[in-house]
């Protein structure tokens, strides 16, 4: 059995989830609802519909890794509970086909999910607006495709070394709330904890770039950036201004305006650009680490 051939068993099996078809619908919705609210008021047809997909895309960085997680947290956990993993290593089957068709599988499945969002919300928004802003919307398209294969990556590494349904499922709930819940809330931000532990724990002078830094190695957070790269600038989301506080002052000394003090130069470390290796280690390491993780796994 191929790879290919271990991932057409999987469609089968993830194609009758209704949980998964709940969450993909409900996404569906959501991406309606926001094109036809939209009512583009003092706007042009085509800047209406940039910021119903800008929008779109604050909506998903949220709700798309659970979707995500949700189609792949079992994929081969699920098969290790249930005794299937067996089948498919009696046959002329490598560990390493079977997590690829897995995770080929799930990767299916979420870009195919993503597609009928992206259908849904550029039907209401051109029958509405007459617009297709094609950067706009292909841009963030490609990149939210990248975001799901992000979560759905993590999620197969995570179930290979799952032997149980219930260790999938805490794997999974972890990794949603370490990688996207903890960057929502002032009181538990990554930035803020390592905040406390530099300055407080160890008695170290703030570093505003330092906590940044981490703070982006969050997928969470790179998607965010990297749709900057293909929305207007007034639509741009600037998450580490706080890093250039010490330009913001400067500027106000010497009377620029609000404009250019609301964009100061980043360190090229936080910049829009390195959202995108961000991005590939999280597609491409979980990836070589679920290998290695199913390959050393005890199955009984």
């Amino acid at each position: 059995m191929s790879i290919a051939a271990v991932a057409r068993k999987g469609l089968k099996a993830t194609g009758r989830s209704q949980t998964l078809w709940a969450g993909a619908i409900t996404l569906g919705i959501i991406a309606v609802l926001l094109a036809f609210a939209n009512q583009g008021t003092n706007q042009s047809p085509a800047e209406a519909v940039k910021r119903t997909f800008h929008t779109l895309t604050i909506v998903l960085s949220l709700l798309l890794p659970i979707v995500a997680l949700v189609a792949s947290y079992l994929a081969i956990a699920g098969e290790r509970e249930g005794g299937g993993i067996k089948f498919l290593l009696s046959l002329p089957n490598q560990r390493r086909a079977v997590f690829l068709g897995k995770l080929l599988s799930r990767l299916v499945v979420v870009a195919v999910g993503i597609g009928f969002i992206y259908v849904a919300a550029t039907s209401v928004s051109l029958t509405k607006h007459g617009a297709f802003p094609a950067v706009v919307i292909f841009g963030t398209l490609l990149l939210t495709l990248t975001y799901g294969s992000v979560f759905v990556s993590i999620a197969v590494w995570l179930s290979a070394g799952a032997a149980s349904r219930s260790r999938a499922v805490g794997r999974a709930l972890t990794a949603y709330f370490v990688l996207v819940l903890l960057y929502l809330f002032p009181i538990i931000q990554i930035s803020s904890l390592v905040r406390a532990v530099h300055t407080d724990l160890l008695g170290m002078e703030t570093n505003p770039d330092l906590y940044n830094a981490i703070e982006y190695t969050s997928p969470y957070r790179a998607y965010q950036k990297a749709t900057n790269l293909v929305v207007p600038d007034g639509l741009k989301q600037r998450p580490f201004l706080d890093s250039a506080a010490n330009a913001d002052t400067a500027a106000a000394s010497r009377g620029v305006d609000e404009a250019a003090r609301a964009a100061p130069e980043l360190p090229v470390y936080l910049t829009d650009e390195m959202s995108l290796l961000i991005l590939a280690f999280w597609l491409v390491v979980p990836v070589l680490l679920g290998i290695r993780t199913f390959n050393r796994a005890e199955l009984e």
